[in-house]
């Protein structure tokens, strides 16, 4: 009998903390919680918005990682999974749906009812997609040496990040708009939000855990900082200069995947175990869909405009508050959903999705 493997809380952890970073990012965010749209130009509050920006810019990106690092060796798939996080986000839709018509924010129709029921909700739709197609790709990486799997993923970097940020930032740059230029799609790279860039992150991952990549707190810390440093200083140029976007900060770029593999190869040099940490980032993905709700209610306007220490300890405490209330929200769903999915899970499950040893 094989020995049940101890979960690294310090990776947990960074589960919490990429989505922590989430919300910190729609905090910040000029048309969901406002702080860039609201702050005084050029006031120290604005360069503490730049510097956490960048800093968090990376955690969608961390948190897939995370989960694609585990998967690559691992050729095991459960449709009853995909189908739990579709379900959570059609009952969180609905919920904010009532509730909006409730108190009389939406005009109740019944063809808003039926968008309303649709997982309109890019992560969850492009992470099944990956996690179906995950054993594909695995078999592709079984395939290579340690040095064919370094030059694919040279290529792929080369091919769909550094060239799509390059267009990205002439883009920005010229105001032009250069259809069919993109190694994405015809419309450009969509801010890293694609597919392509989750098999890229993918494919990263899979090369730290595949060739057993390791790094200490010290190396992985100084560049991460450097990283950083980088993705603060261009941004903030992009600021100065009156770009329409900052395209530094779009997914796709290099330098934000780097960082969130040195992040994660930081992490990966902590051991330690949490009963704590485990069941607090079960909530994880809950906190993905319910702190948009939340970020309406913490009176940002309020805050972000005055003293950078006051605007600092409300950002950050909102946030951490936030994943707290999560978590009792992921427990009453919990509660509420797990009897379904236990009495669906034997006829999901003979749907098979794995791929079949040969």
């Amino acid at each position: 009998m094989k020995e049940k493997t101890k979960r690294n809380s310090s990776i947990e952890l960074l589960r919490i903390i990429s989505m922590i970073g989430v919300v910190i990012l729609h905090y910040n965010n000029a048309s969901m919680g406002g702080a860039l749209g609201m702050v005084l130009d050029g006031s120290p509050n604005q360069y503490y918005l730049y510097l956490i920006e960048s800093l968090f810019v990376c955690a969608v990106n961390v948190f897939v990682m995370i989960s694609e690092y585990f998967l690559a060796c691992n050729q095991n798939r459960k449709l009853i999974k995909i189908l739990e996080l579709f379900v959570q986000v059609i009952v969180f839709n609905l919920v904010f749906y009532v509730f909006g018509v409730l108190r009389g924010h939406k005009v109740f129709t019944v063809s808003s009812l039926i968008s309303s029921l649709l997982p309109t909700n890019y992560f969850l739709i492009l992470y099944s997609v990956l996690y179906i197609i995950s054993p594909y790709l695995n078999l592709i990486i079984k395939q290579l040496n340690k040095e064919q799997f370094k030059r694919l993923l040279i290529i792929l970097m080369l091919i769909f990040s550094v060239w799509t940020i390059v267009i990205d930032v002439a883009e920005n740059i010229t105001g032009n708009t250069y259809l069919g230029l993109s190694t994405i799609g015809m419309y450009g790279s969509q801010y890293g939000y694609t597919i392509i860039n989750f098999v890229l992150v993918y494919f990263v991952g899979a090369y730290l855990r595949v060739n057993k990549i390791t790094l200490s707190k010290k190396k992985a810390g100084t560049w991460i900082i450097r990283c950083l440093a980088f993705l603060y200083a261009f941004s903030m140029m992009e600021h100065v200069l009156h770009l329409q976007y900052t395209a530094t900060w779009y997914y796709n770029n290099p330098i934000i995947i780097l960082m969130s593999a040195y992040i994660l190869l930081f992490f990966m040099d902590i051991h330690f175990e949490s009963k704590i940490i485990n069941e607090l980032a079960k909530a994880a993905f809950t906190c993905f869909l319910f702190h948009e709700f939340l970020l309406r209610h913490i009176r940002i306007e309020q805050f972000v405009n005055r003293g950078i220490l006051v605007l600092i300890v409300h950002q950050l405490g909102s946030a951490l508050i936030i994943y707290l209330i999560s978590y009792i929200v992921y427990k009453i769903y919990h509660l509420c959903s797990h009897w379904f999915f236990k009495l669906i899970e034997p006829y999901i499950n003979k749907i098979n999705i794995s791929v079949e040893k040969g």
